[in-house]
C-alpha cells in the first residue's frame, strides 16, 4: 500500500509532514460521503473538521481503517495526546501494521508519560525501519541522566498568557516580542482552519518589568458564579453553535471563552504590532536585528498577493521589515513556493542567521540552516547544520546564548516526549559536541520550544503546551551554577592540546568534552555529582584526574588544568597491546569492615595475587585508592580512607615489595560507587561497595588499569 505525503504547516508555524494518507477501497455506499467528507477536509489540513466527519463514519463503522488513520492523525496534529493514544493503539493492534503507526504511538506513549512502553515501540519501529537512527536513540532513551538538571531552574506561568496560544518569545527593545493567535478586538472572518482558531499575529510588551507570574487556576477560580454563567461553552470537538456562546463565532471553543484574557484586562499592557505584520494571514515567530529591523515568519502572501505551491499548499517565508515605522518589506531570498522557511534567530550582531526549513537536501522533517552576511550586505547560501543536530525528526525555534551557544527544539533526539530543548556549543557554526537536553523542568513530555535566555544566563523565557494549550512561561536559576573550566597542555612544551577529549566519568554514564583551539574546555555541573576526568589526546598518554560538585552550595568554577605526556615507543607498545595487557594485570578490589581499616582474611587471597604479580613483572608500580562510605564527616572518613591505604600499603610491603612502587590515595566519601549519600536508606550490601580499595596498575607510566581500550 502506497503513501503519499506532502509538506504542510505544524499547529506552530513550523514546518512538518502532514500524512494524506492513500484512499482505501470503501464498498459501502452508506458511509461512501461520509468518507469523502472527510478525505476533502483531512487533505485540506482542516484536522478539527476532519475530527468531526470521521466520527460520523466510525458511528456506522468503527472497524474502519482509513476513518482511524485520519483521526488519529488529526488528533497529533491538534495535539489532543490522549485522544491520538488511544486511536493509534487501536491502530497498532491491526494485522497489517504500517511503519507510521508504530511512530507515532511511541510519540503518543511519551507525550502521555508512558515511557516504558514508548521505549518498546520505538524498538518495535526500530525493526521495521532499521536506518532510523532517531528510533534507535528513542529506544535507548537514559531519563534519569537527562533529568539530571531538574533543581537548575524555577518556572512560572506569565500575565501574557490567554486561553489562546502564546508562544515563540523574543527580546524587543526594553520589553518582549511574542506570538498569539488571541481573539483580536475585531472579529475576523479569516480562521486557521488546522484547528479553528485565528491566525498568529505578533505582540509585544513594552517593559520586562511588567511581566509577572501569575497563577492562572487561582485567577480563573475567584471569578464569581455569575460571572461564569454569562459564558456557555462547548468542551468536545462538535461545531460551535449559538448555544455554546453567547456571541456565535466560527473559532474553537477555547478561544472564545478566553477567561484570562478577560480577568487579567491584557488589553492594557499587550500591543499588537500593526502595519505590515497585521495582514490576513500568519505572522510569526521574529528576531530583531541590531538596527531595529526585524525579521519574521509569515505565510506566502506579500502586497496583497497569496501564492501556492504545486500541490496548493501556501507555504511559510521570512521576511524583514525595514525603514521608518518599519513599513518597508523584503523577502528573504532563499524563500520558495514549494517549501516553508521560517524561525529566525540572529547572533547579536546581526551578521548570521539560522533557521528551520523542510528543503529538498535536509536529514528529514525540519532541518537547521544558516546564513552569514557579506560584506555588502547580503546573505550567502543556506549551509545545512549537519547530522549532530539535525534528525529525521524536526529541528526548529533556534535561538543563541550568552556564551553563543546554540539552542533549539527537536523531535529527532531522544528525550522526553514532542519537541524537547537542546543546547549545543558552536565553533564556526559547526557543533563541537552533541546537543544536551536541557532536562526538566524545563522539558515535559509536552512540546518545549522556544527558549531565550538573558545575557548573564540566570533568567529567560520558553514556549511549552504542558498545560493545554502553547503558554510562555519564565524560568529563573533556582540554585547555583557550578562551571568546570580548564586547559589541556603538552606536559613539556605548555603548548595548548587542541581536538583532546575530556570524558566526564560519574554514576550515570559518560560525557564527553572537546577542547577548542586554545585547548580549552568547559561545561557546567549538574550538584551533588562525582566525576572521574580522563585527559585524552592521540599521541599522548591518558591523564586521569578527580572532581566533583559535592558540597558546592554557591556559584563556583572549578579549574581543572592537565598536562599530557607524549607516547614514547615503551608507552605505544601498552596501548597497542591494551586488551591482553589489561587482563594480565587485572587486581581485585579489597573491601573493609564498617569503621575499620584493618585488613580482612577475605582480602588476603587478592592482595597475595597483586604480590605474585609484582614479584612477576618488577616493572609495573601502583596505586592503592581506598574509600569509605558517605557516614561520619567528610574529615574523619579522609583520615580512614588512609588508614585503609596505609594498610594495605604495609601488607604488601611486608611480603617484600618495595614501597616506593606503592603510592597511596585516600578519597574519605568522594567516590562512592553508587547513591548511597549521606542521609540515604542504603542496605548494608550497597554500603559495604563503597568501603573499598581500588588497585591501578602503572606499566611503563600508563595506568593500564584505568585505561579504556575501545576508547583510541
Amino acid at each position: 500500500m502506497k503513501f503519499d505525503f506532502k509538506v504542510t504547516l505544524l499547529i506552530y508555524l513550523g514546518l512538518t509532514l502532514a500524512l494524506c494518507t492513500s484512499t482505501y477501497a470503501q464498498n459501502n455506499p452508506n458511509i461512501q460521503n461520509d468518507l469523502n467528507a472527510a478525505r476533502k477536509s483531512f487533505n485540506g489540513l482542516e484536522y478539527v473538521s476532519t475530527i468531526n466527519k470521521v466520527k460520523r463514519v466510525l458511528a456506522k463503522d468503527s472497524t474502519n481503517l482509513e476513518a482511524l488513520d485520519m483521526l488519529a492523525y488529526s488528533y497529533k496534529m491538534i495535539k489532543n495526546y490522549p485522544g491520538a493514544l488511544k486511536t493509534y493503539r487501536k491502530l497498532t493492534s491491526q494485522p497489517a501494521m504500517k511503519n507510521e503507526w508504530a511512530l507515532y504511538y511511541a510519540e503518543s506513549l511519551a507525550n502521555n508519560q508512558q515511557y516504558e512502553e514508548s521505549e518498546r515501540w520505538y524498538r518495535k519501529y526500530l525493526s521495521l525501519v532499521p536506518a532510523d537512527k532517531r528510533a534507535a536513540a528513542f529506544a535507548s532513551t537514559n531519563l534519569a541522566k537527562i533529568n539530571k538538571n531538574s533543581n537548575h531552574w524555577k518556572i512560572g506561568f506569565l500575565n501574557i498568557n490567554t486561553q489562546a496560544s502564546e508562544y515563540a518569545p523574543t527580546f524587543y527593545k526594553e520589553g518582549l516580542m511574542f506570538t498569539s493567535n488571541r481573539q483580536s478586538e475585531n472579529f475576523s472572518k479569516h480562521i486557521f482552519k488546522w484547528d479553528n482558531t485565528p491566525f498568529s499575529k505578533l505582540y509585544y510588551v513594552n517593559k520586562l518589568s511588567d511581566l509577572k507570574v501569575i497563577n492562572q487556576d487561582s485567577l480563573i477560580n475567584s471569578q464569581s458564579s455569575a460571572d461564569k454563567q454569562k459564558i456557555r461553552y462547548n468542551d468536545d470537538d462538535t461545531p460551535e453553535t449559538s448555544n455554546d456562546n453567547n456571541v456565535l463565532s466560527a473559532y474553537t471553543s477555547a478561544i472564545e471563552r478566553d477567561t484570562l484574557n478577560l480577568i487579567y484586562g491584557q488589553h492594557k499592557m499587550v500591543k499588537k504590532l500593526g502595519g505590515v505584520f497585521n495582514n490576513k494571514y500568519h505572522t510569526a515567530a521574529a528576531a530583531v536585528f541590531p538596527d531595529g529591523s526585524i525579521i519574521f515568519t509569515g505565510n506566502n502572501y506579500l502586497n496583497g498577493k497569496t501564492s501556492k505551491s504545486n500541490d496548493g499548499t501556501i507555504k511559510l517565508k521570512l521576511y524583514t521589515a525595514y525603514g521608518p515605522n518599519l513599513s518597508a518589506t523584503k523577502e528573504f531570498p532563499y524563500n520558495s513556493n514549494e517549501y516553508s522557511t521560517g524561525h529566525p534567530a540572529l547572533t547579536p550582531d546581526g551578521n548570521i542567521l539560522v533557521f528551520a526549513s523542510d528543503r529538498p537536501g535536509g536529514f528529514g522533517g525540519t532541518d537547521l540552516y544558516y546564513c552569514v552576511k557579506s560584506g555588502r550586505g547580503e546573505w550567502t547560501s543556506p549551509i545545512n547544520m549537519g547530522k549532530l543536530i539535525n534528525t529525521e525528526g524536526n529541528e526548529m525555534f533556534p535561538s543563541f546564548d550568552h556564551d553563543g551557544n546554540l539552542i533549539f527544539s527537536s523531535t529527532g533526539i531522544a528525550g522526553f516526549g514532542g519537541l524537547d530543548l537542546f543546547q549545543v556549543p558552536l565553533k564556526e557554526m559547526k557543533p563541537t559536541t552533541a546537543p544536551v537536553n536541557m532536562g526538566a523542568p524545563l522539558n515535559s513530555s509536552k512540546d518545549d520550544f522556544a527558549l531565550i535566555l538573558t545575557p548573564d544566563g540566570k533568567k529567560g523565557y520558553f514556549s511549552s503546551n504542558r498545560e493545554g494549550n502553547d503558554n510562555i512561561y519564565e524560568f529563573k536559576r533556582s540554585t547555583y551554577k557550578i562551571i568546570l573550566q580548564g586547559t589541556l597542555t603538552d606536559a613539556r612544551t605548555r603548548i595548548p592540546l587542541a581536538g583532546g577529549r575530556i570524558l566526564m566519568h560519574h554514576l550515570d554514564g559518560t560525557d564527553t568534552i572537546k577542547t577548542d583551539n586554545q585547548g580549552r574546555f568547559k561545561r557546567e555541573l549538574p550538584a551533588e555529582t562525582d566525576y572521574e576526568v580522563t585527559a585524552q589526546k592521540l599521541g599522548y598518554i591518558n591523564n586521569i584526574q578527580f572532581t566533583t560538585s559535592v558540597g558546592i552550595q554557591k556559584d563556583s568554577v572549578i579549574n581543572l588544568d592537565i598536562r599530557l605526556n607524549r607516547t614514547e615507543s615503551a608507552q605505544q607498545y601498552v596501548l597497542n597491546h591494551c586488551d591482553s595487557l589489561k587482563k594480565v594485570f587485572s587486581v581485585k578490589n579489597i573491601y573493609y569492615d564498617l569503621d575499620r581499616s584493618e585488613i580482612r582474611p577475605d582480602a588476603r587471597g587478592a592482595l597475595n595475587e597483586l604480590v605474585e604479580l609484582m614479584r612477576k613483572y618488577p616493572e609495573i608500580t601502583i596505586i592503592t585508592s581506598s574509600h569509605c562510605d558517605s557516614r561520619a564527616s567528610e574529615e574523619y572518613n579522609r583520615n580512614l580512607s588512609l588508614r585503609r591505604g596505609e594498610a594495605a600499603k604495609q601488607y604488601l610491603v611486608a611480603r617484600g615489595i618495595q614501597s616506593d612502587r606503592i603510592k597511596v590515595e585516600y578519597y574519605g566519601k568522594t567516590r562512592l560507587v553508587n547513591r548511597c549519600y549521606d542521609g540515604v536508606n542504603c542496605s548494608e550490601e550497597d554500603q559495604q561497595l563503597n568501603r573499598r580499595t581500588e588497585f591501578d596498575v602503572i606499566l611503563n607510566g600508563v595506568n593500564i588499569t584505568r585505561e579504556n581500550c575501545s576508547d583510541r
